[in-house]
């Protein structure tokens, strides 16, 4: 078996975001083929406990006691001096923390040492100025994008009024370019959608190989049953709330796409699922009893299988909503729009629901409430669409196999 360093700032638990499910899935696939020694960073207290519980995931792990939170002082000193880098960049506070304090050139020599890898994989581009230490060894390294950020990167941009738009688009113009050129830095890219694939193949120089992998799901945790809900209807919005522009897509169900399925269905009620709820969206379910804000939900499966119908109306066209691969392996029928599965290879009536405007996407929402055939069609195709092509063999395991592969012939 080869031996495979990860590079991570993102631990596999407690799976709240999609960031840590692709974490852990990365690694549940890779111990098939490799022997895994994952790097992190914790604060100092919780060094021991990261290790213990990385245990189950990698077969060996180090945990470097993170420089950033060693203690308050320290913080707000990296913070002043991440923050006026960030103003020179147009790089976030991140980058700085992790590619210059945590997982610094120079950290990463140490814990390399005479160990032998046959690969180093890196999550997300932030420590690319590390590369150079793996390639003195001749160890090939890999980037996991996660998506292209700089895409997130403009839609904050969109969302921000503290500067004029000119500023904002120098500054995006400069995160483009930084992030471009640290894929160039790595021999291989790991793209998680089919656009951004075709968009790196065409950035990154010829010689840099790039996998597709998409966010695949393990369908023996993820049963479909589910069973068309008419006494009251239940829309539901999922997705985590701690997320600006998540709460932004739960106010805008309740404000633009609410209103239309009430005039028809009176007793329909809105479910916003996800954890970190802020109080103005808490607030709503104390002015009405058709609102249900869940904040955080233990068993999220049971949950999701008593909605009529789940609705995203997400806007940008970067990453990937494993929450809507999620909603589908369980069946239920899903109102989304075209932004939503951009580069997901997911069609229109095939399982998922597709809109435009906020009024395509009640009007869709109403033809599933209205028409209990039509919506168990849907949850069926839905499934058959998942299974087909996104179950844990067809993404994380063909990754891992094509992975394996090129090592041999890069060797």
């Amino acid at each position: 078996m080869k031996n495979l360093l990860v590079l991570s700032h993102v631990l596999p638990f407690p799976e709240f975001s999609g960031q840590q499910q692709r974490v852990k899935n990365t690694l549940k696939a890779l111990k098939h083929l490799f022997r895994v020694t994952f790097v992190t960073v914790g604060k100092q207290n919780e060094v021991s406990k990261i290790e213990a519980q990385m245990s189950d995931y990698s077969d060996k792990v180090i945990c470097l006691p993170s420089k950033y939170n060693k203690n308050n002082i320290s913080k707000l000193l990296h913070r002043g001096i991440g923050s006026v880098k960030s103003y020179r960049t147009a790089l976030k506070l991140s980058n700085y923390v992790i590619g210059e304090l945590e997982f610094a050139p120079d950290r990463i020599s140490s814990v390399l040492a005479d160990n032998k890898y046959d690969c180093a994989l890196f999550e997300y581009f932030h420590a690319f100025k590390s590369v150079e230490i793996f390639r003195k060894k001749n160890i090939p390294c890999v980037l996991d994008m996660h998506n292209v950020l700089w895409q997130a990167y403009a839609n904050r941009q969109n969302e921000s009024f503290y500067f004029s738009k000119w500023w904002r688009k120098k500054q995006l113009q400069k995160y483009t370019a930084a992030e471009e050129a640290a894929w160039n830095q790595f021999d291989g890219i790991i793209a998680i959608n089919k656009e951004e694939y075709e968009y790196v193949k065409q950035t990154v120089k010829s010689d840099i190989k790039v996998f597709y992998a998409p966010m695949g799901i393990d369908l023996t945790a993820w049963k479909f049953d589910w069973t068309f809900q008419e006494n009251p209807p239940r829309i539901g919005y999922y997705g985590g709330l701690g997320s600006r522009h998540n709460q932004q897509s739960a106010l805008n169900c309740y404000e633009n796409i609410m209103p239309c399925v009430w005039r028809n269905f009176p007793d329909a009620e809105l479910w916003i699922i996800g954890s970190h709820p802020p109080k103005n969206l808490s607030k709503l379910a104390e002015q009405d009893s058709r609102i249900v804000v869940t904040g955080f939900v233990d068993d999220i499966k049971s949950l999701l299988q008593t909605m009529s119908v789940v609705v995203c109306p997400w806007k940008g066209i970067y990453g990937f909503r494993s929450r809507l691969i999620e909603v589908m392996a369980l069946g239920i029928p899903l109102v989304t729009t075209f932004d939503a599965v951009y580069g997901m290879d997911l069609q229109n009536e095939q399982g998922i629901l597709l809109g435009e405007s906020d009024s395509d996407l009640a009007e869709k929402v109403l033809k599933l409430l209205s028409d209990k055939k039509y919506s168990e069609h849907q949850s069926r195709l839905a499934r058959l669409e998942i299974e087909k092509r996104y179950s844990f063999e067809n993404t994380y395991n063909k990754l891992i196999s094509e992975l394996d592969v090129w090592l041999e012939s890069f060797n």
